[in-house]
């Protein structure tokens, strides 16, 4: 898939694109929250100490698409619409 820059979006595209993309980062942010909640109780209950390296592993990437929708909004604001939340 290319890496297109947002200014060459159209507004649409830019729209979708927000909304799969937070979308998608809620569902990680989600699936991550558990996953740290339950190898926090494995560790406490069974001493698995390796099990809170991957929702420690994966937390960046839930800010990379957080950055990602904060440049979106700058975009879709610099193009007058009001769609933005």
């Amino acid at each position: 898939m290319k890496n297109m820059p947002l200014t060459e979006l159209s507004t649409d595209e830019l729209i979708n694109k927000k909304r799969a993309t937070d979308i998608i980062t809620g569902f990680l942010a989600t699936v991550l929250i558990i996953l740290f909640g339950q190898s926090i109780h494995a560790r406490a209950t069974e001493g698995y100490p390796s099990a809170i390296a991957i929702p420690i592993a994966l937390s960046p990437i839930v800010s990379i698409n957080l950055k990602k929708i904060k440049e979106i909004k700058r975009e879709l604001e610099i193009r007058g619409k009001d769609f933005v939340k």
